[in-house]
């Protein structure tokens, strides 16, 4: 008796995770809640943080911005030491949608399907600081157990990366320098 009341519990278990396991949805993954994100606040105006984001196209090396006309820019990047493909090139587009947000898509790439994501400023203290989102997502289309887990921990340290490469170049970029003039006493 005890086995009829357990038995159909773990059958519609087993039929619920094998549904969710070959939905087309979860297949193809879903941006919204597979999406990798990670916030740092920038002692900087978002106009500083803003332009700071389109100067790391310049001083990343392992991107290169191939063109750049109205408020797009053509960015050639590759990626090394990715987990399971080793290394990927990619083109995408960056498109400076508003002074609050940057997003970017992919145009074409050897290995991966899917590469999107999106820069959002929030101005803090009167503008004088930002919060700094990155949002990312990436499919690589390898089909591997827990490749979504060992994809998004390869995304979070490039997340993390980007938002500190633009921390350093707006914060640098907002200092405030006065130099005066010290006469040299004999």
């Amino acid at each position: 008796m005890h086995f009829k009341k357990i038995f159909p519990t773990r059958l519609s278990l087993f039929a619920l995770t094998a549904t969710l396991l070959v939905s087309p949805a979860m297949a193809a993954g879903n941006t919204q809640s597979d999406s990798v994100f990670s916030t740092v606040m920038v002692e900087a105006s978002p106009n500083k943080v803003y332009e700071a984001i389109k100067m790391q196209r310049q001083v990343d090396p392992a991107r290169k911005q191939v063109s750049y006309s109205g408020a797009e820019a053509m960015i050639d990047e590759d990626f090394s030491g990715l987990p399971v493909i080793g290394r990927a090139k990619c083109m995408y587009k960056e498109i400076e949608s508003s002074p609050r947000s940057i997003e970017y898509y992919l145009v074409s790439s050897d290995k991966f399907k899917r590469f999107e994501g999106c820069w959002t400023l929030t101005p803090l203290d009167g503008g004088r600081k930002t919060e700094l989102r990155l949002s990312s997502y990436l499919e690589t289309g390898v089909h591997v157990p827990f490749a979504r887990q060992i994809t998004n921990n390869s995304v979070k340290k490039d997340v993390l990366r980007r938002l500190g490469r633009v921390k350093v170049l707006a914060e640098a970029s907002s200092v405030d320098i006065n130099l005066t003039h010290v006469k040299a006493s004999n």
